[in-house]
């Protein structure tokens, strides 16, 4: 079988590495085509690319179709699109979401966004109307010329697409041109919050992936979607973690770290420049809070900050000496794509006693490792907090939230005393939202008997 990757840059692979393995084990061949080269700031997938044509030579091609930002087409399409995108968020399933709503007002054109703004025009039935009209426009957007010449090069016998849904993004040229040739297409969701903090999927592929029933509704009532469109397979970008083993002892990984190793620490989890652009501040108003305890062994215990990759430079020169054993590893941040770096993202999770965040993947991760995962509400994040709807997910059995740091000191104190009854709750959480079919099951193996159940219809 001949499989078309569409994705926007190569740093999307990481989260399908074991997918593409076990096609290309399976005999398949992949056909990956990018938008872009890497840029700064974004993470770059070559090493996954060359990883995977080392196992298997003949199996991965790679080719670049860049977006032209010139000509009426391009501005045509992303003003529609972006305009549509926007409506989204004005929807009542939004209402809560300021700062979401805010990051599509500024995709969308002004003249349409001051349309919008006016009393009569932002009703719900004008909104629909307008929609429907700008959809009748989008659909009538012709597929690229350069789309066209890449699948009569290739002749894919599916589609593959990720993400498909961010702003700005001309990937559903892909999806309409397989459909014209009859081709089967697939959007591999990527993450558990693409579904409701991206743009809309203007065209619908065949079937899409997506980690759970959670995500199922989500594409159904906020994407249009039919509920036998979706298929629900488990998050295959995260089999490896059930795999993993530490790479170091615990003595050794808190020297290399710069903690003592004669106390239990705790793991902050820094997250993303849109979810808490500066977070410095938080974190020390977290650690003395935590130093105030009046438990001994919360009041001393080690204190490990992991900064995101993508958000690292606020912590270049942030000092936290004078708040006793903390550690700021690595200071420049580090994507867990390669073996090493994940095994030390992995070692960090492991030997900590517990782990505390904003709003990150990372929580997922660290409950998968088998640690209790902890947050409170901060003032300065509370529209990417609760003010997203993905963090309500982790609220089903992840998280145990605090209003504020006193709760929350009080919530790790208490995790020192009988912890097994919380870790249940944390498995339980894993098994629904990550692996629902047994957490003994990876996502892989289902996500490619997907593709290769809808190439075969």
């Amino acid at each position: 079988m001949r499989i078309l990757f569409a994705v926007t840059h190569l740093g999307f692979l990481r989260n399908f590495e074991s997918t593409l393995g076990l096609l290309a084990e399976r005999g398949h061949d992949v056909r990956l085509v990018v938008d872009r080269q890497p840029q700064p700031g974004v993470i770059d997938g070559r090493p996954i690319v060359e990883r995977l044509q080392a196992r298997f030579p003949q199996a991965f091609a790679v080719e670049t179709v860049p977006v032209s930002k010139r000509g009426a087409g391009y501005g045509i399409s992303a003003a529609v699109r972006g305009s549509l995108n926007y409506w989204r968020y004005l929807s009542p399933a939004f209402e809560r979401s300021p700062k979401l709503r805010a990051r599509a007002r500024a995709q969308a054109p002004a003249a349409v966004v001051r349309l919008t703004d006016l009393p009569l025009l932002r009703s719900r039935v004008v909104i629909g109307a307008l929609g429907a009209a700008f959809r009748a426009v989008e659909r009538a957007i012709p597929v690229r010329g350069e789309i066209e010449a890449l699948f009569d090069r290739w002749s894919p016998d599916v589609l593959l697409v990720t993400p498909l849904l961010y702003f700005g993004s001309q990937q559903v040229d892909y999806v309409r041109c397989a459909r014209v040739r009859g081709i089967r297409s697939v959007l591999g969701v990527g993450s558990w919050d693409h579904l409701t903090t991206k743009g809309v999927i203007h065209e619908l592929p065949d079937r899409i992936l997506v980690w759970n029933e959670l995500q199922r509704a989500e594409a159904v009532e906020l994407h249009g979607a039919r509920p036998e469109q979706v298929v629900v397979t488990g998050a295959q970008a995260y089999d490896h973690w059930f795999a993993a083993c530490p790479s170091t002892s615990r003595d050794q990984f808190c020297a290399r770290v710069g903690l003592s190793s004669a106390r239990p620490y705790l793991l902050y989890l820094c997250s993303s420049p849109f979810i808490a652009p500066y977070e410095v501040g938080v974190v020390r108003r977290w650690i003395e809070a935590i130093r105030r305890s009046g438990r001994e062994t919360l009041r001393t215990a080690g204190i490990l900050v992991r900064p995101h990759p993508q958000n690292a430079a606020q912590w270049s020169d942030a000092d936290c000496s004078t708040l006793g054993d903390v550690a700021i590893w690595p200071r420049a941040g580090a994507n867990p794509i390669g073996p090493d770096a994940r095994g030390e993202y992995y070692d960090s999770m492991y030997h900590s006693h517990a782990v505390v965040g904003v709003n990150t993947s990372a929580l997922i991760e660290s409950g998968i490792v088998g640690r209790l995962v902890f947050s409170f509400h901060a003032r300065e994040f509370a529209d990417t907090q609760e003010g997203t709807l993905h963090f309500r997910h982790l609220r089903r059995g992840l998280l145990q939230l605090a209003d504020g740091l006193e709760e929350h000191v009080a919530q790790l104190e208490r995790s020192f005393e009988s912890p097994e009854r919380d870790r249940d709750r944390v498995r339980e959480f894993i098994r629904e939202f990550v692996r629902p079919y047994g957490l003994d099951r990876p996502a892989t193996p289902l996500v490619v008997e997907a593709i290769e159940a809808l190439a075969a219809v």
